[in-house]
């Protein structure tokens, strides 16, 4: 059953400027040479939360994720609000944090890249430190990851590495303030991997 959601003319102002925005920088990534590289077996999402977003709904994304085919990055569905579970959680608790931290985008795990990350703007992530009933919760990963970070670090990182466990692929999250900022940080480690 399909929901519908009534918003303010304010309100959907500013959902149609983060569209424009996020769609920009999806396209400056699937344009960018060598950045299928990038993307990890499940595939990449980049997502921006509204100012004052609450919810998933509040967090645009690419519905069904970046792919490649044939070395290039391809999406299918323009961006839209409530497209992503996985990385509106990630944005959503780093927003409860630091609320100008309204975007983020996964990757493939590099050790290569790892390496030359700025250590004061990383936080590994080991899953094997994560409690059990919080694997188990709905988004717990995500939110643990996020706390975990800010706890270790006392701020929302720029660059989060996870570790990955049994049967889920090690990836590394960029988050900042928006999805162009994001991407220019995503395009700039390819450097580190040609």
């Amino acid at each position: 059953m399909r929901k519908y959601y009534l918003f303010s003319m304010q309100d959907s102002k500013e959902r149609e400027i983060v569209l424009k925005k996020l769609k920009e920088a999806v396209d400056l990534f699937v344009s960018s040479d060598k950045v299928y590289l990038l993307v990890p077996e499940i595939r990449t999402n980049i997502g921006y939360a509204l100012p004052n977003a609450n919810n998933t709904n509040d967090v645009a994304a690419i519905p069904g994720r970046l792919t490649v085919a044939f070395n290039r990055v391809i999406y299918c569905m323009l961006p839209a609000f409530g497209a992503s579970d996985h990385i509106a959680r990630v944005i959503l608790t780093a927003m409860k944090f630091d609320r100008k931290i309204r975007s983020a985008i996964n990757l493939k795990y590099y050790k290569e890249i790892v390496n030359k990350l700025n250590a004061q703007d990383t936080c590994i992530f080991d899953r094997s430190t994560e409690p059990k009933d919080i694997k188990l919760k709905e988004g717990g990963t995500m939110n643990f990851m996020i706390e975990s970070c800010y706890n270790k670090l006392g701020k929302v990182p720029n660059y989060i590495v996870d570790l990955g466990d049994f049967g889920k692929e090690p990836s590394i999250f960029i988050l900042d303030e928006d999805p162009i900022k994001v991407v220019n940080r995503a395009i700039e480690l390819l450097q580190y991997i040609l």
